[in-house]
């Protein structure tokens, strides 16, 4: 599968000129204060890391980029569920979903995703990528103003171990670790909502990074954030939680 040179040579002349208010992509206002700026940064290459807990955050991210006419493209997600995306605010009606792209056109299947939507959110390959291609996707994410979000593999066999990072330059990194559900008895009941902590860090987030505790979604369907006081890890955040681990 080729795409002509040609063809991105007259895409790059014919794409309209970004003004400076308008490199900012909105989130949903809980989502702010943990982000630079407020919002995504067109053309920043990103990473959640957390398995299920990861698809869950990313939704939420990008429920606001939806609703307000943008398009999200969602490359070999695993696990995929437009329902879920539903839950937490997407409008799944501008989600493009592309799911088993082939290794060998996998990197000329995103690159033609990045500036025809705003965001490609893709699972992290399980082939190895030549360093050119990100290259060549990063460059292109920066002159077109499309955000890349890369959500991790599943976690390795052995327990509380990380996966390693791809070979691309993380301006933004999310850290999600699940606190619990609530609603869930032993072997009854209906899950209502999910506590996740989220940290973010990144060349683009210096310092200590930035963390919040949030419900998604909380029990009235919403989105919401919340500071449990003391509360200096997952253990302990809100006993009304049940914990599910």
């Amino acid at each position: 599968m080729a795409f002509p040179a040609e063809l991105f040579e007259h895409a790059r002349r014919v794409a309209p000129v970004m003004l400076a208010g308008e490199q900012i992509i909105a989130v949903p206002e809980v989502f702010s204060s943990l982000l630079p700026g407020g919002g995504l940064q067109r053309g920043w290459i990103t990473r959640v890391d957390g398995s299920a807990s990861a698809r869950a955050l990313a939704w939420a991210l990008l429920g606001e980029i939806t609703t307000t006419g943008r398009w999200v493209a969602a490359v070999n997600v695993p696990g995929i569920s437009l329902a879920a995306a539903s839950e937490v605010g997407v409008a799944v009606e501008r989600v493009l979903v592309v799911q088993n792209v082939a290794a060998e056109v996998w990197a000329p299947t995103v690159g033609a995703l990045i500036g025809a939507v705003d965001v490609v959110m893709f699972g992290a390959p399980q082939h190895r990528v030549r360093p050119s291609d990100y290259r060549q996707m990063a460059s292109r994410c920066r002159e077109r103003g499309t955000v890349l979000m890369e959500l991790a593999p599943e976690p390795a066999a052995r327990p509380n171990q990380r996966v390693a990072k791809g070979q691309l330059q993380y301006d933004l990194s999310f850290s999600v670790d699940p606190i619990a559900w609530e609603g869930l008895g032993r072997g009854h009941g209906h899950l209502r909502s999910r506590g996740l902590s989220v940290s973010v860090g990144g060349r683009r987030c210096p310092g200590q990074g930035r963390r919040g505790h949030f419900e998604l979604p909380s029990h009235d369907g919403t989105l919401r954030r919340y500071e449990p006081a003391g509360a200096e890890s997952p253990a302990d955040v809100e006993p009304r939680l049940r914990s599910v681990e």
